[in-house]
């Protein structure tokens, strides 16, 4: 800015725009779980497993390597299915430094709140070697539900889960009979798969909840996170088969609960073939990943941009600043096929001001409101031909 100090005349330079929404990564996954080494309860971002390998692996045995533990597991599952960027939360006991069984609720928790809520950059989380029991008092069903409890306070995060491996589900009232958790936030995988132990030779027993992770990221990239992870676009990699097999008439079964399966289908191969949260009967709304996704990405893309008009002047400029800014962000994702409409005015709206997301009393509260709406796109779930046969008379 110049100094105006003698009379006459002087130009500044305006911004021609306002300040824009930028979008938020979709594609960072969270963890928490133990390793063999490494900073505790410090989260570590990395890129690869040889990075993995050097900040989290020690000195073990070469017999004990050829059995990985549950976070080496699954960080080979992520990284080997598309995964890119991934947050080690090395969590510790104070009875066991490395026993996974020994960490209780309040461990995870107390990471949780002291450290995990300060990041705002991940998208997913996972919770290796922790797996839903059958036994509804079981711990890990108890850190569980409290890492859930987690995300849906966060708002920018899912979790995504897979069943005890030993479980097998058959029919709606087994699935009944687990007592999943209702909730929009989290995901659950079935069956387990199989694949070659890139350490040794032989086959590893993988968790399907990371391998769907790498497959989040690698559908991002390529399509959008609007895209459901999901369908023959969907086909994992690095997979030698399926713990079991799951045919139509128990995907029909499990489908409607939430429970996403992933299939060996014929000229297609291995791939995720369901797309639901586990809020599928609950809260239909947000029945698929997708969509709930979208707008978690969404909501804090603008949360995260909008910064700077803290303290700013509650007043016309800056309502009109605000919805140029969100309207901008919006048009961009409707034109990338992010919503549905034939027109922006059909997919999106924002609202910003007096009269319009505001009252007098909110503007005496030092409060600024934004008002926005915008319709989601489903995925095409199921696909309905009807077939007319014109028959000639003799």
């Amino acid at each position: 800015m110049p100094d105006y100090i003698r009379p006459g005349i002087y130009t500044a330079e305006v911004p021609a725009s306002p300040k824009p929404v930028t979008t938020v990564p979709t594609s960072v996954v969270a963890l928490v779980g133990c390793t063999e080494t490494g900073p505790l309860n410090q989260p570590v971002l990395i890129s690869g497993f040889a990075e993995y390998q050097r900040l989290f692996q020690g000195t073990a045995a070469a017999e004990q390597r050829r059995q990985p533990d549950a976070m080496t597991l699954a960080v080979m599952a992520f990284f080997g299915n598309g995964g890119k960027d991934a947050y080690i939360c090395r969590l510790t006991s104070p009875d066991n430094e490395n026993d996974l069984a020994a960490l209780t609720v309040n461990d995870y928790n107390r990471f949780y709140q002291t450290v995990l809520a300060k990041l705002a950059d991940y998208s997913l989380m996972l919770l290796p070697g922790q797996h839903w029991q059958s036994n509804k008092h079981a711990q890990s069903n108890a850190i569980i539900n409290a890492s859930l409890a987690f995300c849906q306070q966060q708002r920018h995060c899912m979790l995504l889960l897979e069943l005890a491996a030993e479980l097998q589900l058959s029919s709606a009232a087994a699935v009944s009979a687990l007592g999943l958790p209702a909730s929009s936030f989290a995901a659950m995988y079935y069956p387990w798969l199989t694949m070659t132990n890139p350490l040794a030779k032989g086959v590893l027993a993988v968790p399907p909840a990371p391998v769907a992770a790498g497959l989040y990221c690698r559908n991002d990239v390529r399509y959008g996170v609007w895209k459901a992870p999901a369908g023959v676009t969907a086909k994992l990699m690095g997979i030698t088969g399926l713990a079991l097999n799951v045919d139509d008439s128990v995907q029909q079964q499990l489908n409607p609960l939430g429970i996403n399966c992933i299939r060996t289908l014929p000229r297609v191969g291995t791939v995720i073939w369901g797309a639901r949260t586990l809020a599928s009967q609950t809260d239909p709304q947000w029945r698929y990943i997708s969509a709930r996704r979208t707008a978690m990405f969404i909501e804090q893309s603008i949360l995260q941009s909008l910064q700077w008009a803290v303290f700013e002047p509650n007043d016309q400029p800056l309502w009109q600043a605000v919805q140029s800014s969100i309207n901008n962000f919006m048009l961009t994702l409707f034109r990338a096929g992010a919503m549905q409409g034939a027109k922006p005015s059909e997919a999106f709206f924002v609202r910003c001001g007096l009269g319009q997301s505001m009252s007098q009393h909110d503007i005496d509260q030092q409060q600024l409101v934004i008002a926005i709406g915008f319709a989601l796109i489903k995925p095409a779930e199921f696909i309905v031909s009807r077939l007319v046969f014109k028959l000639s008379t003799p």
